[in-house]
């Protein structure tokens, strides 16, 4: 059996997909499938899925004949995977070459945990740094964080498939912020996470980053939240965490860009 599975899902992503996949290749750590979809590309990106499967067995492309979206993707790739372990990973970050091996062997001396995440780096469109995404460590601290903010970078994540398959996975019903409420889910059913603090990838911040951030979006995560407390039997005095979203969504851009270095993940 193959011991981790990575699943990557693109769509229009020529720009950044190639850097990716050579991120994953390179990996110190060789005893892995990487699951790539290609969601409907308009683009070169099924070309360059082809090229480097032709030369990797590694990797085994998948072309949906339209475009899913990035959580019905997810659940497709898990349903093809032999790994024991899955990896999340975005066609547009990079994981720097010892991210499998250090995830793979804190699950092999942790069998009391089920997700590890780690720290990472977010860069511009041009690879430029801009500040670290610090993550809380403990389950415990997650725990705690997890009503305020996302507490997991999702392309970081690795998971045991038997212990996420007692949730069911993604909820399909949640077009985006997919991880956050699989993670209120999972933490609400006994599962235990864990984030590493060592920088094991860069996380892309492109120029539609703040377009993303809506307030439709907002609204989403607000109903998200208020869905999630119930899982994690949060008191209902401290709902007031959900309106975090819909304040962030009514301020400015240039105020949104302020508020942000004060976000307990950033550094």
């Amino acid at each position: 059996m193959t011991k981790v599975s990575i699943i990557m899902a693109a769509y229009n992503a020529e720009k950044y997909i190639t850097q990716s996949i050579e991120s994953l290749i390179n990996q110190t750590y060789t005893d892995f499938e990487l699951i790539l979809i290609d969601d409907g590309s308009t683009d070169e990106t099924k070309n360059i899925i082809n090229h480097f499967s032709d030369n990797d067995d590694r990797i085994i492309p998948v072309f949906n004949e339209k475009n899913l979206g990035l959580t019905k993707n997810l659940n497709k790739g898990i349903a093809l995977s032999n790994g024991e372990f899955i990896a999340r990973m975005d066609a547009d970050d990079i994981s720097y070459l010892t991210r499998l091996e250090k995830q793979v062997e804190f699950l092999k001396n942790n069998p009391g945990i089920d997700l590890v995440g780690t720290a990472s780096i977010d860069i511009d469109k041009n690879g430029m740094e801009l500040n670290k995404r610090i993550v809380p460590e403990t389950h415990q601290q997650i725990v705690n964080l997890l009503p305020k903010a996302n507490p997991i970078s999702h392309p970081t994540v690795m998971f045991r498939k038997k212990s996420f398959s007692k949730v069911n996975f993604y909820n399909v019903e949640y077009k985006t912020t997919q991880d956050y409420e699989l993670w209120f889910r999972a933490i609400g059913a006994g599962l235990k996470f864990y984030n590493l603090q060592e920088i094991l990838l860069q996380y892309r911040m492109d120029d539609t980053y703040i377009k993303r951030k809506s307030f439709k979006y907002r609204l989403y995560d607000f109903k998200l939240r208020l869905h999630g407390f119930k899982y994690i039997k949060l008191p209902i005095y401290r709902y007031y965490y959900a309106l975090i979203p819909i304040m962030l969504g009514i301020v400015p851009d240039s105020l949104y860009l302020l508020l942000k270095k004060f976000d307990p993940r950033a550094a």
